[in-house]
């Protein structure tokens, strides 16, 4: 709590200006991420982004849920309203088109167009 104080400030008649940053982040979160975003933060070399056909919540936890469990993935960002999905590759590590289109169709969200280091796929890939 006094960790707390310390952040909110000594005003007595409100909060001070670090504790009603805090207040604010906590309450609105942090900004959402799109598979646009994620682009820029990494090399492309280990990016991958596949379009599908329609997104719901329920798709995005499935699909996110599905590659969290995926050791050659490093983070997965789905946008709904894009109807796509990013994967960035651990450091060192090369994602399989194939392999991942397979992921994605054994959960019954076949990509429509994959981009990829490798090149863009608008149907399964051969390797």
């Amino acid at each position: 709590m006094k960790d707390l104080t310390m952040m909110i400030g000594s005003k007595r008649n409100g909060l001070g200006l670090a504790g009603l940053a805090f207040l604010v982040s906590a309450l609105i979160g942090p900004a959402p991420v799109s598979a646009d975003t994620i682009t820029d933060k990494k090399d492309p070399a280990h990016q991958m982004v596949m379009t599908v056909g329609e997104m719901c919540g329920g798709c995005v936890k499935r699909i996110t849920a599905r590659f969290d469990s995926v050791d050659a993935v490093e983070k997965v960002v789905c946008s709904i309203e894009k109807k796509s999905v990013a994967l960035v590759a651990k450091d060192g590590v090369k994602l399989s088109p194939k392999g991942i289109w397979e992921i994605m169709e054994s959960i019954r969200k076949t990509p429509k167009k994959m981009i990829t280091p490798d090149g863009t796929f608008t149907s399964k890939p051969k390797r």
